[in-house]
């Protein structure tokens, strides 16, 4: 860790133990669009 430099405190805003209770639903699959090689090509990795 940098000496100095401040820690980020930022919040999830989310409940974590709620999202992990959730079981996707076969519905949901259908909702989500078919990734492109477009999309992909797009997409940025970010490390947080």
């Amino acid at each position: 860790m940098a000496v100095g430099k401040p820690v980020s405190r930022r919040s999830l805003l989310s409940d974590p133990a709620r999202v992990d209770a959730h079981r996707i639903r076969k519905s949901e699959h259908e909702e989500l669009p078919e990734l492109t090689e477009e999309m992909l090509a797009r997409a940025r990795v970010r490390k947080g």
